[in-house]
């Protein structure tokens, strides 16, 4: 019986020259892939998330202000938070100016990976300066790019004038920006107790937010932005109506305990 069927065509061999291709075109795919990822995950996904997360905190903090209604309250003086214990969620920084409805949690510490690199904190203050109430530097550290978390990406969008609010168990302490200046990575003085900016040192309150600059090109220097502490606002009276003006969408999320049936 004559076997009729055709013989098997061999697959030609790949060379080096096919493989190394396919391997750059899936390396090419990889790169555009994270390049439409990173600033998708960071822009939406990630200020999403510390939205939610900031609102929970405010919520958590009301009720807590509650519960303390009957026991004697502090009626002089502003108050200063209790000292956080290493990668504690502390305060809150709302920045109008980065964005209508930003909202970022800060815990102590500057470390990377329990603090700036997790999406669900990513704003770290600086322990050897002062908390907020206190005289002298409240120094804070962000990201202003990366894959995972960018909370001080927009920081040149400050004006002179524009407020900045941070948000603790006790109420909010309002900041007006001042100056932003650009400084080598070496040039820690801008952590000491006073830094690099007019003002009466052991009286004046100072918050500094430090990032990463140029923005997109590396870390080469730093940016320092600093802004002068206005007032404190306790929790029992709301939200300051400026903060409430820049970012409707906190209207009627804290009411003024007063105002509440």
């Amino acid at each position: 019986m004559v076997d009729t069927r055709r013989p098997r065509r061999r697959r030609a061999r790949l060379s080096v020259l096919t493989v190394v291709g396919e391997l750059l075109l899936l390396g090419g795919l990889g790169v555009l892939g994270y390049i439409v990822w990173q600033p998708w995950h960071t822009g939406v996904t990630v200020t999403a998330k510390q939205k939610d997360l900031s609102a929970e905190d405010s919520a958590r903090w009301e009720r807590e202000a509650q519960e303390r209604e009957t026991e004697p309250s502090q009626t002089t003086g502003i108050p200063v938070p209790v000292v956080p214990a290493p990668a504690e969620v502390f305060a809150v920084l709302h920045a109008p100016a980065f964005g209508t409805t930003y909202a970022n949690r800060v815990a102590e510490t500057t470390d990377w990976w329990t603090v700036l690199n997790l999406d669900e904190k990513g704003i770290g203050h600086y322990e050897t300066t002062q908390l907020p109430g206190q005289p002298g530097n409240f120094a804070l550290a962000g990201h202003r790019s990366g894959p995972l978390i960018n909370s001080f990406r927009e920081v040149m969008n400050l004006r002179v004038g524009d407020p900045l609010f941070v948000e603790t168990a006790d109420g909010w302490y309002t900041y007006r920006f001042r100056s932003i200046e650009y400084v080598l990575p070496d040039e820690t003085d801008v952590l000491n107790p006073f830094p690099r900016i007019e003002g009466t040192p052991g009286e004046d309150q100072i918050l500094t937010l430090t990032t990463c600059h140029p923005k997109l090109e590396g870390s080469d220097e730093r940016a320092i932005a600093y802004s002068v502490f206005e007032g404190f606002q306790p929790r029992s009276d709301g939200p300051p109506a400026e903060l409430l003006e820049l970012n409707p969408t906190m209207q009627g999320t804290q009411a003024p305990r007063g105002d509440q049936s």
